[in-house]
């Protein structure tokens, strides 16, 4: 690793702007802007900018090239503990690259994801890289499946929410339509600004989510790119989602749901799922990013899952070694039936 990071020419810095700055002036400006002023959602530089103050973590920007290869990423450091997928725990604080707002996103942009991920092993500490697509072959570097993400691919032109739910076979049918009956009292709101506040929901939860990476501030869901639907009953909100659509795609970013209420929150959230598609179809998108997490549920309206992987690294080399012989218990383990949903 010394003979590589001879060869590289690193840029760190905690300023979006700055980076932004840097970036636009580098060899491979090109291959990361793709010819915009904008890095790609979510890298853009409202969103960092945003994320800076909203995610009360430290973040760091780091920007390596070499005559051949780049990588742009993302650091925010947080104590946590190292075994959230499995039984154990053990606390520790870690400098996680990913995306800081929970986005089933990875946290880079690279031509090279092997040679990014040697460099990340000389960064002192622990350190843990989440929702790659792909293995890498990197000696020393613990690594293994993480959440993964459910994706829902639209193969057929849907000519609106009635179209689809027609499509699924008669079991799926019957839960929506109970969600629907169920949810009939429920007012909907679509707004892009933070006229109704829906902290709170997003709070709750988060306090029930057995996966916490990050807890994002109010300001986040105020002054964030996307659009809010929010359930409302009897004037109040009482759930709500945050979506983005990004070239072709609709993005589910972030959720949240009263569960203080005498209501049926799986019925609730099924009801936000069917609005989420219903809003897709609206739009002409090709697929949905559903995100991590409830993958059961997600499935049964038709995704399917997309492996995620994550790599993990202690420089010191103990605690590393303890890492790679006990990589399963970092692992995110899962097994769902087989749902056929749709009738053809």
């Amino acid at each position: 690793m010394k003979k590589i990071k001879e060869t590289i020419k690193e840029y760190i810095c905690e300023d979006p702007k700055e980076i932004y700055a840097y970036l636009k002036n580098v060899r491979f400006a090109g291959e990361l802007f793709k010819g915009e002023d904008d890095l790609p959602f979510p890298f853009t530089l409202r969103m960092l900018t945003l994320l800076k103050t909203a995610n009360p973590l430290k973040q760091t920007y780091y920007y390596i090239e070499d005559e051949s290869n780049y990588a742009f990423f993302t650091v925010y450091e947080n104590r946590m503990n190292l075994f959230t997928y499995g039984k154990a725990k053990w606390y520790m604080n870690i400098h996680t690259v990913a995306f800081p707002c929970s986005l089933s996103n990875s946290g880079f942009l690279t031509n090279n994801q092997k040679w990014m991920l040697e460099y990340i092993k000389s960064i002192k500490g622990c350190k843990l890289v989440l929702n790659l697509d792909e293995k890498s072959d990197v000696k020393g570097m613990a690594f293994g499946e993480t959440l993964p993400t459910c994706r829902l691919v639209f193969n057929k032109h849907y000519s609106d929410i009635n179209d689809f739910v027609d499509s699924l076979r008669a079991p799926y049918r019957r839960r929506i339509n109970l969600a629907l009956k169920n949810c009939r009292d429920i007012e909907v709101v679509k707004t892009n600004d933070g006229f109704i506040d829906v902290h709170p929901l997003y709070l709750q939860t988060f306090d029930k989510s057995d996966y916490k990476l990050e807890c994002l501030e109010k300001e986040f869901f105020d002054k964030t790119e996307g659009e809010k639907i929010i359930c409302l009953r009897e004037n109040k909100p009482i759930g709500f989602v945050l979506l983005k659509e990004n070239d072709g795609e609709l993005v589910f970013m972030l959720c949240g749901m009263d569960y203080r209420k005498d209501t049926v929150n799986a019925d609730l959230y099924f009801y936000m799922l069917l609005l989420i598609v219903e809003y897709a179809i609206k739009r002409n998108a090709k697929s949905i990013d559903f995100g991590q997490t409830s993958e059961k549920t997600k499935l049964k309206f038709g995704a399917v899952l997309n492996k995620k992987y994550f790599y993990a690294h202690h420089s010191n080399p103990f605690l590393n070694l303890f890492a790679m012989v006990g990589k399963h218990m970092l692992e995110y383990k899962y097994e769902f039936p087989e749902f056929h949903v749709f009738k053809e």
